[in-house]
């Protein structure tokens, strides 16, 4: 009997050990695929939707009667349908910049699949200054972290 002994603790304590690296490696395989999850969810927000189209085309052309209209009525500080639709942009990409704090989404998932916006959204001064003014604080240490320490 205390041969089968001394031989159970052993292979009881192998089992801890091994169950216990199964269950992480099971945790981190669960958090990528929520990862993956959110991200996907974020594309078809993002791209597939309607919400973001009229602001993302402002953003992308220099010269778009909207994104003069954006700035003009930022400036005057006016309501304005615009005004909104740009602040429900923002918003979206507060909220993105809040996962990756929350560490929900990684800082280079972020980049490789909003990268182009981010990058609009730091290219033109009056939108920066908004967004630093307007309390998006995580929006704008993304933009610090996506955009300017890349260049």
């Amino acid at each position: 009997m205390a041969f089968w002994m001394v031989w159970l603790d052993p292979i009881f304590k192998i089992s801890a050990v091994v169950g216990g690296c199964f269950a992480i490696a099971t945790f981190w395989r669960a958090a990528k695929i929520r990862r993956a999850e959110w991200l996907s969810k974020l594309h078809a927000q993002f791209f597939e939707g309607s919400a973001y189209k009229q602001i993302r085309r402002a953003l992308d052309n220099s010269k778009s009667p909207d994104l003069l209209q954006l700035q003009e009525s930022i400036v005057a500080d006016e309501d304005s349908d615009l005004v909104e639709a740009f602040d429900v942009y923002l918003n979206f990409f507060e909220f993105v910049a809040s996962l990756r704090k929350m560490g929900q989404l990684k800082t280079k998932e972020v980049s490789i699949l909003f990268d182009y916006y981010l990058r609009l959204l730091s290219r033109h001064g009056f939108v920066r200054d908004y967004i630093r003014v307007h309390g998006f604080e995580e929006l704008d240490a993304l933009i610090v972290t996506c955009v300017e320490h890349k260049k």
